[in-house]
Protein backbone atom coordinates (compact mmCIF):
# COMPACT_ATOMS: atom_id res chain seq x y z
CA UNK A 1 0.00 0.00 0.00
CA UNK A 2 1.47 3.31 -1.09
CA UNK A 3 0.72 5.99 1.48
CA UNK A 4 2.60 8.93 2.94
CA UNK A 5 2.72 6.94 6.17
CA UNK A 6 5.58 4.97 4.65
CA UNK A 7 7.76 8.09 4.70
CA UNK A 8 10.78 7.78 7.05
CA UNK A 9 10.55 11.51 7.76
CA UNK A 10 6.92 11.28 8.81
CA UNK A 11 7.61 8.30 11.07
CA UNK A 12 10.60 10.05 12.62
CA UNK A 13 8.56 13.19 13.29
CA UNK A 14 5.90 11.08 14.98
CA UNK A 15 8.54 9.25 17.04
CA UNK A 16 10.03 12.56 18.16
CA UNK A 17 6.60 13.71 19.27
CA UNK A 18 6.25 10.52 21.33
CA UNK A 19 9.78 10.62 22.75
CA UNK A 20 8.38 10.40 26.29
CA UNK A 21 7.34 6.76 25.72
CA UNK A 22 9.46 3.89 27.11
CA UNK A 23 12.05 2.30 24.84
CA UNK A 24 10.15 -0.96 24.35
CA UNK A 25 7.16 0.98 22.95
CA UNK A 26 9.41 2.86 20.54
CA UNK A 27 10.90 -0.46 19.41
CA UNK A 28 7.43 -1.93 18.94
CA UNK A 29 6.35 1.01 16.81
CA UNK A 30 9.49 0.89 14.69
CA UNK A 31 9.15 -2.86 14.13
CA UNK A 32 5.49 -2.45 13.12
CA UNK A 33 6.35 0.39 10.73
CA UNK A 34 9.15 -1.67 9.14
CA UNK A 35 6.71 -4.53 8.61
CA UNK A 36 4.23 -2.10 7.06
CA UNK A 37 6.76 -0.71 4.60
CA UNK A 38 7.75 -4.28 3.67
CA UNK A 39 4.21 -5.28 2.69
CA UNK A 40 3.88 -6.32 -0.94
CA UNK A 41 1.95 -4.15 -3.35
CA UNK A 42 -1.80 -4.56 -3.24
CA UNK A 43 -3.07 -7.51 -5.23
CA UNK A 44 -5.43 -6.75 -8.07
CA UNK A 45 -7.55 -9.70 -6.99
CA UNK A 46 -7.78 -10.36 -3.28
CA UNK A 47 -10.49 -12.68 -1.96
CA UNK A 48 -10.48 -10.83 1.37
CA UNK A 49 -11.65 -7.73 -0.51
CA UNK A 50 -14.06 -9.43 -2.87
CA UNK A 51 -16.92 -7.15 -4.02
CA UNK A 52 -15.35 -4.23 -2.16
CA UNK A 53 -14.27 -0.98 -3.85
CA UNK A 54 -11.01 -1.06 -1.95
CA UNK A 55 -9.88 2.37 -3.10
CA UNK A 56 -12.58 3.93 -0.92
CA UNK A 57 -10.60 2.85 2.15
CA UNK A 58 -7.30 4.33 1.01
CA UNK A 59 -5.41 6.99 2.95
CA UNK A 60 -4.48 9.24 0.02
CA UNK A 61 -7.08 11.89 0.93
CA UNK A 62 -6.25 11.76 4.64
CA UNK A 63 -2.48 11.61 4.47
CA UNK A 64 -1.67 13.44 7.70
CA UNK A 65 -1.75 12.36 11.31
CA UNK A 66 -3.91 14.58 13.44
CA UNK A 67 -1.77 16.93 15.54
CA UNK A 68 -4.02 17.00 18.58
CA UNK A 69 -6.54 14.17 18.64
CA UNK A 70 -9.52 14.66 20.90
CA UNK A 71 -8.99 12.43 23.89
CA UNK A 72 -11.07 9.32 24.29
CA UNK A 73 -13.44 10.06 27.16
CA UNK A 74 -14.20 7.43 29.78
CA UNK A 75 -17.19 7.17 32.09
CA UNK A 76 -16.54 4.74 34.92
CA UNK A 77 -13.88 4.98 37.56
CA UNK A 78 -10.81 2.88 38.05
CA UNK A 79 -10.55 1.15 41.41
CA UNK A 80 -8.65 -1.61 43.14
CA UNK A 81 -10.64 -4.05 41.03
CA UNK A 82 -10.72 -2.21 37.70
CA UNK A 83 -8.26 -0.35 35.51
CA UNK A 84 -10.00 1.95 33.02
CA UNK A 85 -7.63 4.49 31.49
CA UNK A 86 -6.79 6.20 28.23
CA UNK A 87 -4.10 4.63 26.06
CA UNK A 88 -1.55 7.35 26.84
CA UNK A 89 -2.19 7.31 30.57
CA UNK A 90 -1.86 3.53 30.65
CA UNK A 91 1.59 3.78 29.02
CA UNK A 92 2.68 5.76 32.07
CA UNK A 93 0.69 3.99 34.80
CA UNK A 94 0.34 0.39 33.62
CA UNK A 95 2.97 -0.37 30.97
CA UNK A 96 2.78 -4.06 31.91
CA UNK A 97 -0.71 -4.26 30.40
CA UNK A 98 0.54 -2.82 27.12
CA UNK A 99 3.54 -5.14 26.97
CA UNK A 100 1.33 -7.71 25.19
CA UNK A 101 1.09 -5.45 22.11
CA UNK A 102 4.02 -7.05 20.24
CA UNK A 103 2.36 -10.48 20.51
CA UNK A 104 -1.04 -9.39 19.15
CA UNK A 105 -1.91 -10.29 15.56
CA UNK A 106 -5.30 -8.76 14.86
CA UNK A 107 -8.14 -10.40 12.91
CA UNK A 108 -6.10 -11.08 9.74
CA UNK A 109 -9.09 -10.66 7.47
CA UNK A 110 -7.59 -8.37 4.86
CA UNK A 111 -6.59 -5.08 6.49
CA UNK A 112 -3.03 -5.99 7.44
CA UNK A 113 -1.80 -2.55 6.36
CA UNK A 114 -4.28 -0.78 8.63
CA UNK A 115 -3.37 -3.07 11.51
CA UNK A 116 0.33 -2.32 11.15
CA UNK A 117 -0.31 1.40 10.74
CA UNK A 118 -2.37 1.30 13.93
CA UNK A 119 0.45 -0.47 15.73
CA UNK A 120 2.90 2.12 14.44
CA UNK A 121 0.96 5.35 14.94
CA UNK A 122 -1.67 4.72 17.63
CA UNK A 123 -2.03 7.56 20.12
CA UNK A 124 -5.59 7.20 21.31
CA UNK A 125 -7.87 4.50 22.71
CA UNK A 126 -8.25 2.91 26.13
CA UNK A 127 -7.16 0.09 28.42
CA UNK A 128 -9.67 -1.86 30.50
CA UNK A 129 -8.89 -4.63 32.96
CA UNK A 130 -11.32 -6.25 35.41
CA UNK A 131 -9.85 -8.37 38.17
CA UNK A 132 -10.94 -11.90 39.01
CA UNK A 133 -14.53 -12.23 40.31
CA UNK A 134 -15.32 -8.55 39.70
CA UNK A 135 -19.02 -7.87 39.07
CA UNK A 136 -20.65 -4.51 38.47
CA UNK A 137 -24.14 -3.69 37.20
CA UNK A 138 -23.22 -0.18 36.02
CA UNK A 139 -21.86 -0.06 32.48
CA UNK A 140 -18.48 1.44 31.62
CA UNK A 141 -18.76 3.94 28.75
CA UNK A 142 -16.09 4.95 26.26
CA UNK A 143 -16.52 7.74 23.70
CA UNK A 144 -14.22 7.85 20.67
CA UNK A 145 -13.88 10.75 18.22
CA UNK A 146 -12.86 10.78 14.57
CA UNK A 147 -10.29 13.42 13.63
CA UNK A 148 -11.04 16.76 12.02
CA UNK A 149 -9.35 18.47 9.07
CA UNK A 150 -9.20 15.40 6.81
CA UNK A 151 -6.61 13.71 9.01
CA UNK A 152 -6.10 10.10 10.07
CA UNK A 153 -6.25 8.84 13.64
CA UNK A 154 -5.14 5.38 14.77
CA UNK A 155 -6.06 3.96 18.14
CA UNK A 156 -5.57 0.84 20.24
CA UNK A 157 -7.92 -0.66 22.82
CA UNK A 158 -7.05 -3.53 25.15
CA UNK A 159 -9.75 -5.26 27.19
CA UNK A 160 -8.80 -7.98 29.69
CA UNK A 161 -11.53 -9.65 31.74
CA UNK A 162 -10.04 -11.97 34.33
CA UNK A 163 -11.70 -15.26 35.39
CA UNK A 164 -15.31 -15.08 36.59
CA UNK A 165 -15.56 -11.29 36.23
CA UNK A 166 -18.66 -9.82 34.56
CA UNK A 167 -18.63 -6.45 32.79
CA UNK A 168 -20.78 -4.30 30.48
CA UNK A 169 -18.91 -1.95 28.15
CA UNK A 170 -20.51 0.60 25.80
CA UNK A 171 -18.51 2.34 23.06
CA UNK A 172 -19.64 5.33 21.00
CA UNK A 173 -17.88 6.54 17.87
CA UNK A 174 -18.64 10.12 16.83
CA UNK A 175 -17.21 12.87 14.63
CA UNK A 176 -16.05 16.19 16.03
CA UNK A 177 -17.80 17.99 13.16
CA UNK A 178 -20.11 17.09 10.32
CA UNK A 179 -17.99 18.14 7.36
CA UNK A 180 -14.51 16.61 7.67
CA UNK A 181 -13.41 13.52 5.76
CA UNK A 182 -11.14 12.05 8.41
CA UNK A 183 -10.31 8.37 8.89
CA UNK A 184 -10.65 6.67 12.26
CA UNK A 185 -8.90 3.30 12.44
CA UNK A 186 -9.76 1.42 15.61
CA UNK A 187 -7.92 -1.73 16.79
CA UNK A 188 -9.44 -3.72 19.66
CA UNK A 189 -7.89 -6.69 21.47
CA UNK A 190 -10.20 -8.52 23.88
CA UNK A 191 -9.24 -11.40 26.17
CA UNK A 192 -11.70 -13.23 28.43
CA UNK A 193 -10.47 -15.57 31.15
CA UNK A 194 -12.21 -18.68 32.46
CA UNK A 195 -15.87 -18.06 33.21
CA UNK A 196 -15.60 -14.35 32.38
CA UNK A 197 -18.51 -12.50 30.77
CA UNK A 198 -18.35 -9.36 28.65
CA UNK A 199 -21.43 -7.65 27.28
CA UNK A 200 -20.43 -4.96 24.79
CA UNK A 201 -22.46 -2.45 22.80
CA UNK A 202 -20.89 -0.45 19.92
CA UNK A 203 -22.67 2.55 18.38
CA UNK A 204 -20.96 4.06 15.32
CA UNK A 205 -22.42 7.35 14.12
CA UNK A 206 -19.58 9.18 12.36
CA UNK A 207 -20.45 11.91 9.89
CA UNK A 208 -21.34 11.03 6.33
CA UNK A 209 -17.89 11.97 4.98
CA UNK A 210 -15.74 9.87 7.33
CA UNK A 211 -14.09 6.49 6.94
CA UNK A 212 -14.23 3.96 9.77
CA UNK A 213 -11.93 0.94 10.06
CA UNK A 214 -12.84 -1.35 12.97
CA UNK A 215 -10.55 -4.33 13.50
CA UNK A 216 -11.07 -6.60 16.50
CA UNK A 217 -9.94 -9.94 17.84
CA UNK A 218 -11.66 -11.67 20.75
CA UNK A 219 -10.12 -14.63 22.62
CA UNK A 220 -12.35 -16.67 24.89
CA UNK A 221 -11.12 -18.96 27.66
CA UNK A 222 -12.90 -21.91 29.22
CA UNK A 223 -16.64 -21.22 29.79
CA UNK A 224 -16.16 -17.56 28.90
CA UNK A 225 -19.02 -15.67 27.27
CA UNK A 226 -18.81 -12.69 24.91
CA UNK A 227 -21.93 -10.93 23.64
CA UNK A 228 -21.56 -8.01 21.25
CA UNK A 229 -24.26 -5.78 19.76
CA UNK A 230 -23.11 -3.26 17.13
CA UNK A 231 -25.02 -0.45 15.43
CA UNK A 232 -23.33 0.84 12.28
CA UNK A 233 -25.21 4.00 11.35
CA UNK A 234 -22.68 6.57 10.16
CA UNK A 235 -19.59 7.12 7.98
CA UNK A 236 -19.25 7.16 4.21
CA UNK A 237 -17.55 3.76 4.28
CA UNK A 238 -17.05 1.28 7.10
CA UNK A 239 -14.78 -1.77 7.14
CA UNK A 240 -15.43 -4.16 10.02
CA UNK A 241 -13.16 -7.15 10.61
CA UNK A 242 -14.24 -9.26 13.58
CA UNK A 243 -12.55 -12.44 14.74
CA UNK A 244 -13.70 -14.64 17.63
CA UNK A 245 -11.25 -17.35 18.74
CA UNK A 246 -12.76 -19.88 21.15
CA UNK A 247 -9.60 -21.28 22.70
CA UNK A 248 -11.10 -22.70 25.92
CA UNK A 249 -13.62 -25.51 26.39
CA UNK A 250 -17.28 -24.42 26.21
CA UNK A 251 -16.56 -20.80 25.32
CA UNK A 252 -19.48 -18.86 23.86
CA UNK A 253 -19.11 -16.12 21.22
CA UNK A 254 -22.17 -14.10 20.23
CA UNK A 255 -21.85 -11.36 17.63
CA UNK A 256 -24.87 -9.31 16.54
CA UNK A 257 -24.71 -6.33 14.20
CA UNK A 258 -27.07 -4.03 12.32
CA UNK A 259 -26.17 -1.55 9.60
CA UNK A 260 -28.51 1.10 8.26
CA UNK A 261 -27.35 2.76 5.05
CA UNK A 262 -28.45 5.59 2.81
CA UNK A 263 -27.08 7.69 -0.06
CA UNK A 264 -23.79 6.03 -1.10
CA UNK A 265 -22.82 4.50 2.24
CA UNK A 266 -20.76 1.32 2.14
CA UNK A 267 -20.58 -1.33 4.86
CA UNK A 268 -17.87 -3.94 4.30
CA UNK A 269 -18.09 -6.73 6.91
CA UNK A 270 -15.61 -9.61 7.30
CA UNK A 271 -15.94 -12.12 10.14
CA UNK A 272 -14.62 -15.44 11.41
CA UNK A 273 -15.83 -17.67 14.22
CA UNK A 274 -12.84 -19.90 14.96
CA UNK A 275 -13.53 -22.92 17.17
CA UNK A 276 -10.27 -24.27 18.55
CA UNK A 277 -11.51 -26.05 21.71
CA UNK A 278 -14.41 -28.52 22.12
CA UNK A 279 -17.98 -27.82 23.27
CA UNK A 280 -17.85 -24.22 22.06
CA UNK A 281 -20.83 -22.19 20.89
CA UNK A 282 -21.03 -19.24 18.55
CA UNK A 283 -23.88 -17.31 17.02
CA UNK A 284 -23.44 -14.52 14.48
CA UNK A 285 -26.31 -12.47 13.08
CA UNK A 286 -25.57 -9.48 10.82
CA UNK A 287 -28.50 -7.51 9.39
CA UNK A 288 -28.30 -4.69 6.86
CA UNK A 289 -31.13 -2.36 5.79
CA UNK A 290 -30.18 -0.29 2.75
CA UNK A 291 -31.77 2.80 1.23
CA UNK A 292 -30.86 4.83 -1.86
CA UNK A 293 -27.53 3.70 -3.42
CA UNK A 294 -26.04 2.21 -0.27
CA UNK A 295 -24.24 -1.12 -0.32
CA UNK A 296 -23.36 -3.90 2.11
CA UNK A 297 -20.83 -6.70 1.77
CA UNK A 298 -20.72 -9.62 4.18
CA UNK A 299 -18.08 -12.34 4.14
CA UNK A 300 -18.10 -14.73 7.08
CA UNK A 301 -16.48 -18.03 7.97
CA UNK A 302 -17.12 -20.65 10.62
CA UNK A 303 -13.90 -22.58 11.12
CA UNK A 304 -13.83 -25.68 13.33
CA UNK A 305 -10.48 -27.27 14.16
CA UNK A 306 -10.11 -31.06 14.51
CA UNK A 307 -9.99 -30.84 18.32
CA UNK A 308 -13.16 -28.73 18.53
CA UNK A 309 -15.62 -31.60 18.78
CA UNK A 310 -19.24 -30.91 19.81
CA UNK A 311 -19.14 -27.40 18.43
CA UNK A 312 -22.49 -25.62 18.02
CA UNK A 313 -22.21 -22.69 15.63
CA UNK A 314 -24.51 -20.55 13.51
CA UNK A 315 -23.92 -17.71 11.07
CA UNK A 316 -26.67 -15.64 9.46
CA UNK A 317 -26.67 -12.59 7.20
CA UNK A 318 -29.94 -10.86 6.31
CA UNK A 319 -30.26 -7.92 3.93
CA UNK A 320 -33.31 -5.70 3.40
CA UNK A 321 -33.24 -3.53 0.27
CA UNK A 322 -35.35 -0.39 0.54
CA UNK A 323 -34.65 0.89 -2.98
CA UNK A 324 -33.98 -0.48 -6.45
CA UNK A 325 -30.44 0.91 -6.39
CA UNK A 326 -29.36 -0.58 -3.05
CA UNK A 327 -27.01 -3.57 -3.26
CA UNK A 328 -25.95 -6.42 -0.97
CA UNK A 329 -23.38 -9.17 -1.50
CA UNK A 330 -23.08 -12.10 0.89
CA UNK A 331 -20.40 -14.78 1.19
CA UNK A 332 -21.04 -17.12 4.16
CA UNK A 333 -18.70 -20.10 4.52
CA UNK A 334 -17.87 -23.22 6.53
CA UNK A 335 -14.55 -24.99 7.14
CA UNK A 336 -15.30 -28.01 9.30
CA UNK A 337 -12.43 -30.32 10.33
CA UNK A 338 -14.19 -32.06 13.26
CA UNK A 339 -16.75 -34.88 13.11
CA UNK A 340 -19.20 -34.18 15.94
CA UNK A 341 -20.48 -30.67 15.20
CA UNK A 342 -23.67 -28.73 14.61
CA UNK A 343 -22.90 -25.87 12.23
CA UNK A 344 -24.97 -23.96 9.72
CA UNK A 345 -24.95 -20.72 7.81
CA UNK A 346 -27.39 -18.78 5.70
CA UNK A 347 -27.90 -15.53 3.85
CA UNK A 348 -30.92 -13.79 2.36
CA UNK A 349 -31.47 -10.59 0.44
CA UNK A 350 -35.01 -9.34 -0.01
CA UNK A 351 -36.90 -6.21 -0.91
CA UNK A 352 -39.35 -4.48 1.37
CA UNK A 353 -42.73 -6.22 1.48
CA UNK A 354 -44.98 -4.04 -0.69
CA UNK A 355 -48.14 -5.46 0.88
CA UNK A 356 -46.87 -4.65 4.34
CA UNK A 357 -45.94 -1.16 3.21
CA UNK A 358 -49.35 -0.71 1.54
CA UNK A 359 -51.15 -1.88 4.67
CA UNK A 360 -49.39 0.70 6.85
CA UNK A 361 -49.99 3.49 4.34
CA UNK A 362 -53.65 2.56 4.10
CA UNK A 363 -53.86 3.25 7.84
CA UNK A 364 -52.76 6.83 7.30
CA UNK A 365 -49.03 6.27 7.95
CA UNK A 366 -46.66 8.07 5.59
CA UNK A 367 -44.28 6.03 3.47
CA UNK A 368 -41.18 7.24 5.35
CA UNK A 369 -42.69 6.41 8.74
CA UNK A 370 -43.88 3.04 7.43
CA UNK A 371 -40.36 2.23 6.23
CA UNK A 372 -38.98 3.21 9.61
CA UNK A 373 -41.42 0.91 11.41
CA UNK A 374 -40.55 -1.98 9.10
CA UNK A 375 -36.82 -1.42 9.65
CA UNK A 376 -37.29 -1.24 13.43
CA UNK A 377 -39.08 -4.57 13.28
CA UNK A 378 -36.35 -6.01 11.06
CA UNK A 379 -33.68 -5.00 13.59
CA UNK A 380 -35.56 -5.95 16.75
CA UNK A 381 -33.89 -9.33 17.23
CA UNK A 382 -30.51 -7.53 17.17
CA UNK A 383 -31.42 -4.76 19.60
CA UNK A 384 -33.30 -7.25 21.77
CA UNK A 385 -30.05 -9.04 22.60
CA UNK A 386 -29.25 -6.19 25.03
CA UNK A 387 -30.49 -7.06 28.52
CA UNK A 388 -30.70 -3.50 29.91
CA UNK A 389 -34.19 -2.10 29.22
CA UNK A 390 -33.10 1.56 29.22
CA UNK A 391 -30.25 0.82 26.84
CA UNK A 392 -32.59 -1.07 24.50
CA UNK A 393 -34.81 2.00 24.27
CA UNK A 394 -31.78 4.18 23.64
CA UNK A 395 -30.68 1.94 20.75
CA UNK A 396 -34.16 1.99 19.25
CA UNK A 397 -34.01 5.78 19.39
CA UNK A 398 -30.64 5.72 17.58
CA UNK A 399 -32.25 3.86 14.67
CA UNK A 400 -35.34 6.10 14.71
CA UNK A 401 -33.22 9.25 14.63
CA UNK A 402 -31.52 7.98 11.47
CA UNK A 403 -34.78 8.61 9.59
CA UNK A 404 -35.11 12.12 11.01
CA UNK A 405 -31.76 13.49 9.76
Amino acid sequence: MKTPFGSPDLFQAFSDRRSWEPGWMADFRKDSWNRFTALPQTKIKDEKWRFSPRARFGYSNCDQLTDSPKSTTLEGKSSEQVIFESFDQAILDHPNLLSILPSLTGPKLGSDATFLLGSSFSESGFIFKANKNYKEEEAFICKHFAPKQNHSLFQQNIVIIEPFAEVTLIEYFDSEDQSSTGILSNLSHIQLGEGAKLNRVVVQRLNSHSTFNHLEKVELGRNAQFTNVSLQLGSAQTRVESRGDIIGDAGEFNNYSLSLGRNNQLFDQRTIQHHIAPHGKSNLLFKNALLDNSKAIFSGLIKVDPAAQNTDSFQTNRNLLLSKEAEADSLPGLEILANEVKCSHGATTSKIDEQELFYLQSRGISKSIAEKLIVLGFFEDIIGQVSNVDLVESLRDEVSQFFNT
